[in-house]
């Protein structure tokens, strides 16, 4: 599954992909870790014995699972997964031109701009490296402001704390002078001075292409390369029998041919239909579409309302009828409770509901529905109109 882009192929540089269509994968590629992140937070949450370790080393376990899977799509495609979802490669830069006059000419010039293995690397250090260290030094940094605002660090007296700042002292220059390079080698890509898009490719001569005829072709021949079975079967002319080692050679590549096969062809959709798996599994745990579809489930895992009023007010009807203790109903919907939310005085409500009901009331409201007690996270704005709600806690079941 490649994507193909909305643009006129006819204004589109054959070698050269646009700037919105590498920016485009490089977001795409943006959200992929946290994405998986987010969705293995959700799902750690309602089974924490089998991920919450996952969880805790997941930019380790991130770093090297993508890791393999990039260098493998980049030492055979000179790309890496979600560029060649955009149908885009990286390729060495040349100082030299070859005219594509011929078969063979342009064959020899696709060969020799293939990448080296340094460039493999460094393009892999650019996926996958340098976000990791990014956001680990951005941590560091973070965790280590504070000290350098209380005067805690002793930079005279401790070479820990030297070296500490230091890096809090240059490292918000260096990474500002980075950001200002990229975007000043994108302006040069974007007019066609250059064809690298960021630091890292330039120092590299990497640059960027379309994947052509080429690519694919070599594709096809590792396919056929991965399938490819030996018969033993004898010839007219041969007059020796079949031997044993023979015969279980034929029968393992007969057997083996559909196992590769199906490897390959699940190994071929399993990537693209991942990112479109990811976001559908963000979208369904972050919406509330989802608790439309097991609500009988969801109220039975409702906890149940406390009673905190007296035996008076219990005995009254009007009371008795808002609370819903046995059902688990929200009091205010009177339907089973979608998204539990819980307030000051104990009770669970819709979020949606008990949200809208305290924003949405007068200058007499921020009170509980059910005791009609103040709340203390309700805050009357008289310039806005509106109430200020800080007191709803969703509740985890």
């Amino acid at each position: 599954m490649d994507f193909y882009s909305n643009l006129d192929s006819r204004s589109l540089d054959r070698e050269t992909p646009t700037l919105f269509e590498v920016i485009s994968a490089k977001e795409l590629e943006q959200l992929l870790s946290p994405s998986v992140r987010f969705v293995l937070i959700h799902y750690a949450n309602r089974y924490p014995r089998q991920l919450i370790r996952l969880l805790n080393h997941f930019d380790e376990l991130n770093l090297v699972v993508r890791g393999f899977i990039e260098y493998s799509i980049l030492r055979n495609w000179n790309s890496t997964f979600i560029e060649k979802f955009y149908g885009i490669k990286r390729c060495n830069k040349l100082n030299l031109s070859l005219r594509h006059g011929n078969h063979e000419s342009s064959a020899k010039f696709d060969t020799i701009k293939r990448l080296k293995k340094t460039q493999i690397f460094a393009s892999l250090a650019e996926i996958v490296l340098v976000p990791y260290l990014r956001e680990k030094l951005d941590l560091l940094y973070d965790k280590l402001l504070p000290e350098y605002l209380l005067d805690k660090l002793k930079p005279k007296e401790n070479t820990k704390d030297l070296i500490k700042y230091w890096f809090l002292k240059l490292y918000p220059s260096i990474s500002s002078i980075l950001k200002l390079i990229n975007i000043l080698i994108k302006v040069l890509f974007l007019s066609g001075k250059i064809k690298s898009t960021n630091l890292l490719q330039f120092l590299f001569n990497i640059q960027y292409s379309r994947l052509n005829q080429f690519d694919h072709k070599l594709a096809e021949d590792r396919t056929a390369k991965f399938l490819k079975t030996t018969s033993s079967a004898p010839q007219t002319s041969r007059i020796r029998p079949v031997s044993l080692t023979e015969s279980v050679a034929d029968l393992y590549a007969s057997v083996s041919y559909p196992f590769k096969r199906s490897f390959l062809v699940t190994s071929e959709s399993i990537l693209p239909v991942s990112i479109f798996l990811l976001k559908f599994l963000e979208w369904w745990n972050t919406s509330e579409i989802n608790k439309n579809f097991g609500s009988s489930v969801v109220s039975t895992k409702t906890p149940q309302l406390p009673q905190l009023l007296n035996s008076d007010a219990l005995k009254s009807e009007k009371v008795r009828s808002k609370l819903t203790t046995s059902t688990g109903d929200c009091p205010l919907c009177h339907e089973p409770i979608h998204n539990p939310a819980i307030i000051e005085t104990g009770y669970v409500f819709c979020y949606k509901c008990i949200y809208t009901y305290l924003k949405e009331g007068d200058e007499d409201g921020g009170k509980c529905p059910v005791t009609g007690k103040k709340l203390i996270g309700c805050k009357y704005s008289q310039t806005a109109k509106e109430w200020k709600v800080t007191n709803v806690r969703r509740l985890m079941i």
